[in-house]
């Protein structure tokens, strides 16, 4: 139970009826004194829910009282004080309805009325310590934001245009009514609702073209709120600016499964895409390989800088002829592999037919490129990728030695 203090210079009927009135929902303490008074906020302030000054006008100096309030209230916690008076000496007590005193009891209100102003003065001050609170919030690099139980914004600590969110029409709206990227408006409703439903929270980033065309990344961080039945009743979340912390690790990423000599992805990427199977590449899918003929004989002449000209022709070759959806990889030393999907095997067919003449414009005073190439589809979902590649180099040393045997 909540504890209500109530001050007094004497014992009166009007106390004992207040006291009659409020003693089943609240702990009740009666002082009598200002020194007696002061003590006791003194010694258990933060405890005491609700402070009643009887007839403050019968203090010497009620001020006391009230400043020793006022300077103890802060952000974390805010005692409101009422005043108890009677009709006989109403006039006398509104002259302290000032700050930190928020409203009056009068001794002919009945039990309803002195338990609801009691209940209102503890959620008016809750609610003045929480404004207090949500303005010290601003100071964070961080955006701080409640959602109730339909997924609407309750709360947010400031405005933050790179987020669209105006804190002063924030209240009651949804995502889809404050965003603009609605990509990011869906994500943060389907992440809501998964919240809500299963009680456990969420981490996920965000990408924003908030401004002249850069890109910003934010982490958001969603956790669900609780009530005394355990029940979800609301979201509370915190996003952080992740940049520069994105924008290194996806450069550390990009530089970890790129080929650094020719710029296309290399047999670590490729791996990984094997190990995800067939997913989201779509059948059929077409396995192209091809391998620089004469590599070696290039080095040994003209030196290593030859040789890696020689095999960025043949990335340049591969680039020029397949379309953007294909992803290109060098597998090591003078192979590379391309892996185009949605492509059958007739199509397959004119690539490889297409490589082969572009090979024939790259070159300078001392080699010309010169690459076999060979390929496989698959056509059925049980087909491995694996087998496809193998199958593919297959038919690319066919190629070359049908290249040879034709010198």
């Amino acid at each position: 139970m909540k504890n209500v203090v109530i001050i007094s210079n004497s014992e009166s009927e009007r106390i004992n009826r207040l006291i009659e009135f409020i003693k089943d929902k609240y702990n009740v303490t009666t002082v009598y004194g200002q020194k007696s008074a002061l003590d006791l906020l003194n010694s258990d302030f933060d405890n005491i829910s609700v402070l009643i000054i009887d007839n403050p006008f019968s203090f010497e100096n009620v001020s006391e009282i009230l400043s020793f309030v006022k300077n103890s209230n802060n952000f974390m916690f805010s005692l409101p004080v009422l005043v108890l008076t009677d009709d006989e000496n109403v006039d006398k007590d509104d002259k302290f309805l000032v700050d930190p005193v928020i409203g009056a009891i009068t001794s002919s209100d009945t039990k309803n009325i002195v338990l609801s102003r009691i209940n209102s003065s503890i959620k008016l001050a809750n609610s003045t310590s929480f404004y207090d609170f949500s303005n010290m919030l601003t100071v964070l690099p961080s955006l701080i934001y409640l959602k109730d139980a339909k997924g609407r914004y309750v709360f947010c600590s400031q405005d933050w245009s790179k987020y669209e969110i105006d804190i002063e029409s924030v209240r009651g709206k949804t995502d889809f009514e404050l965003r603009k990227n609605k990509r990011n408006a869906r994500l943060a409703y389907k992440t809501d609702l998964e919240i809500l439903k299963t009680g456990k929270g969420k981490s996920y980033i965000i990408k924003e073209n908030v401004h002249k065309g850069n890109v910003d990344y934010f982490q958001i961080i969603k956790e669900p709120i609780f009530d005394k039945n355990k029940e979800v009743i609301g979201i509370i979340a915190i996003i952080n600016d992740v940049t520069k912390e994105e924008i290194t690790k996806r450069e550390l990423r990009e530089k970890s499964i790129t080929d650094q000599l020719t710029g296309v992805y290399n047999r670590v990427f490729f791996e990984e895409l094997t190990r995800q199977g067939k997913k989201g590449l779509n059948l059929p899918l077409t396995m192209i390989t091809a391998d620089c003929d004469g590599l070696k004989d290039i080095n040994d002449r003209f030196g290593h800088a030859a040789g890696d000209q020689y095999i960025c022709y043949a990335k340049s070759a591969l680039q020029n002829v397949l379309p953007k959806k294909s992803y290109i990889f060098r597998m090591g030393g003078d192979e590379f592999l391309a892996v185009v999907p949605k492509t059958n095997k007739t199509v397959a067919d004119e690539y490889v037919k297409k490589i082969k003449a572009e090979s024939n414009k790259y070159g300078n005073e001392q080699f010309s490129l010169k690459l076999s190439v060979g390929s496989y589809t698959i056509e059925r979902k049980n087909d491995s990728i694996e087998s496809a590649v193998i199958e593919s180099d297959k038919d690319m040393y066919r190629n070359k030695i049908r290249r040879k045997n034709a010198a």
